[in-house]
């Protein structure tokens, strides 16, 4: 028997590229389309319907997601404790998304027991009961949470934020208490009624999908009976004239909330790769720098992160931390600086094989996850908006990972971090500041 020689470091590969599994396209016969993506090993299945639902189409701020919510408590046929036992006692978990053009509903189950849960799950969101009571019920839920996170300042620095960077459509958001006393359960009857049809749907498996499930799968899915209806075309929203600056006193305590944030542009734009590498520089993990700065080294914060969100038609970039009172304007100023020092220097040789090494591992340990790939085919779904589906981006972005330069990074961050391109939201103790 051969031993582990344990004193001999295993063998470093560079990563050149990942390996995409095959995506099965199947024309149902009633006129939508499933994407299968056979991969792993364990007997796992991954189900997503993609509906063309999504914050864009609200009459009323809340009615997308709070349908999405009622969608799962219960049937025409079934009752909310009825559907919850039945996912229950075969072990499978169900999810909502929803988005601003989009949103999806996951299935995830053992392919063993897939049979028997399929039929409820397509139910439930084909023809789910939405019943007066369970709308209420919700309501009272939603109320209270929306109180409870009233009182954060994360959260309301988190929106003061959005209303920067879209404007009034930030009420679809973050809906007020009185969008709930507004919102009826009639609205969410015609969204459901106007939106849920086959032609503006499709679906996605990823997982174990044998012969069998992909039988399972069809079959089901093809009964759905088309409406004649068409897909939905997008409503891009118009981003507004940014303000750039905006300050709530709140009686916080100790911690204050800070949010940095600009407008950013759509996923096709050729310029997505070098944002997302260069906003990993300046702060997605934890040696980038601003962890580096404001957490380590002057203790401002015990985290500080900043995130790029891009979807089909536009993006937003926010830098989010919560802080003593007494260092808001400290974070905010070393924000800033840390900003200006991209746009002027290079990143040290060193940094950057760091940075590239972080994405490119970070990649592989996603893509490790069978089921995650299921996340990477919504994606590219909802940008194919009914074309054909392609994954081909992620070795583009592995490729533009290995070639891109500290010069080609400096030059992204004199394009889009100019101080006058940020909103800086605060929400703070008036008398607790350090001006």
């Amino acid at each position: 028997m051969n031993k582990l020689d344990r004193s001999v470091c295993p063998p470093i590969h560079e990563i050149n590229s990942i390996v995409v599994p095959e995506v099965e396209t199947i024309n149902l016969r009633n006129g939508s389309r499933l994407h299968c993506m056979n991969v792993g090993i364990d007997e796992v299945v991954r189900v997503t319907v993609i509906v063309g639902v999504g914050l864009d189409v609200q009459k009323v701020p809340l009615s997308t997601r709070m349908m999405s919510s009622m969608l799962f408590e219960g049937t025409k046929d079934m009752t909310q404790s009825e559907v919850a036992e039945k996912f229950d006692f075969y072990g499978a978990r169900k999810s909502i998304m929803p988005g601003m053009y989009a949103s999806s509903y996951d299935l995830i189950s053992l392919t063993k027991h897939l049979p028997q849960i399929i039929d409820v799950f397509v139910d439930s969101v084909f023809s789910p009961a939405l019943r007066e009571e369970d709308f209420k019920r919700l309501s009272k839920i939603m109320k209270t949470n929306m109180k409870d996170l009233s009182k954060r300042v994360d959260y309301l620095s988190d929106k003061n934020l959005d209303y920067m960077l879209f404007g009034k459509t930030a009420r679809s958001i973050h809906p007020e208490q009185e969008d709930i006393e507004k919102l009826t359960v009639e609205d969410l009857r015609k969204l459901h009624s106007d939106y849920f049809h086959i032609e503006n749907v499709e679906f996605v498996a990823c997982g174990m999908i044998t012969d069998e499930v992909k039988k399972v799968l069809v079959d089901t899915f093809s009964n759905i009976a088309p409406s004649g209806r068409t897909r939905k075309t997008d409503n891009p929203l118009i981003l507004p004239e940014m303000e750039k600056k905006y300050t709530f006193h709140h009686k916080t305590g100790v911690q204050a909330g800070v949010c940095i944030g600009r407008q950013l542009f759509g996923r096709a734009d050729k310029d997505e790769k070098g944002m997302r590498f260069l906003n990993t520089v300046l702060g997605v993990y934890f040696g980038s720098r601003l962890s580096s700065n404001i957490r380590e080294e002057k203790g401002y914060t015990y985290g500080i992160y900043s995130d790029v969100s891009i979807n089909k038609h536009h993006g937003t970039m926010c830098i989010s931390t919560q802080c003593d009172n007494r260092y808001v304007q400290k974070v905010i100023d070393e924000t800033f600086k840390e900003m200006d020092l991209l746009c002027t220097e290079n990143v040290p040789d060193d940094e950057m094989e760091r940075v590239k090494n972080y994405l490119l591992g970070t990649m592989c340990s996603t893509y490790g996850n069978a089921l995650a790939w299921n996340s990477e085919m919504i994606r590219a779904v909802t940008s194919a908006n009914g074309g054909n589906i392609s994954l081909a981006y992620i070795n583009e972005f592995i490729d533009y990972i290995r070639s891109v330069s500290a010069d080609d990074v400096k030059e992204m961050a004199q394009k889009y971090f100019g101080r006058d391109d940020f909103g800086v939201s605060v929400v703070a103790d008036k008398e607790k500041l350090d001006r």
